[in-house]
């Protein structure tokens, strides 16, 4: 996501690169990534590839205005934790957007689709699905009767395609003070449709953290529905729960 790249003002997007190089430079080059404070995760049937995954979310409420920059998001990943295709929802210091986003760790690379301003409380709509014509996923995203997509192909490894079979809902940019997050402390992910090789299948969430900040924390509500939590009250520096929580 927003791991990465943003439609930011240009001296803001040299500080975010350089933020972003110190990051990869100290840390190792693989998701889940230094900067993801909760998730929750899922894999496909063993020996199946995802071919569909879509959810619905609220767009939070808007936070304290500043320089902040973050996301919830949902996305896909290969089985090496190389590749991310993810709908996303960035606040970026102003307002909120929504794009599609495409990271890749080796070689890097980056790639945005067209953002779309949105509202806080607007009801937001992302799906990825597999074309097996072109070998790629389609991301589409919409909220507000507006809508955003991008096409990623897979990325072949010594001549054969990855292979994406991870499931991860994230609450993602951990370094601003827990007052600038949304003032409503909560994001539900609900209606979360998976499907590997064309067939649904009920995922198995698992929940855990990166970064331990604000008492950021994924809870599964059930199989469709992921709540992230928060609390803006709290001195960033302060641990109030242990991993997994």
């Amino acid at each position: 996501v927003p791991h990465h790249s943003n439609p930011l003002p240009s001296t803001m997007k040299l500080f975010f690169a350089a933020l972003l190089a110190a990051v990869i430079s100290a840390a190792y080059a693989q998701d889940p990534a230094p900067g993801w404070m909760c998730y929750a995760t899922a894999k496909a049937p063993a020996g199946t590839k995802l071919t569909h995954v879509s959810a619905s979310w609220n767009v939070p409420a808007d936070p304290p205005q500043g320089f902040a920059f973050y996301s919830p998001w949902f996305g896909i990943e290969t089985s090496d934790n190389m590749n991310l295709i993810q709908p996303v929802n960035p606040w970026t210091g102003s307002g909120w957007q929504i794009y599609n986003e495409y990271f890749q760790w080796s070689p890097m690379n980056n790639e945005n689709s067209a953002a779309i301003n949105v509202n806080g409380g607007d009801l937001v709509y992302g799906t990825v699905d597999y074309e097996s014509k072109k070998d790629a996923y389609h991301m589409y995203h919409t909220a507000d009767g507006q809508s955003t997509n991008a096409t990623i192909p897979v990325q072949k490894q010594d001549g054969k395609a990855k292979t994406y079979d991870i499931i991860y809902f994230v609450f993602e940019k951990s370094q601003w003070p827990c007052n600038e997050y949304p003032p409503n402390e909560k994001v539900t992910f609900f209606d979360i449709q998976a499907e590997a090789d064309g067939k649904a299948f009920v995922p198995e969430w698992t929940t855990s953290w990166v970064d331990n900040h604000c008492n950021f924390r994924a809870h599964i509500v059930n199989s469709s529905t992921i709540e992230m939590t928060w609390d803006t009250s709290m001195e960033s520096g302060e641990a109030p729960a242990l991993r997994g929580a």
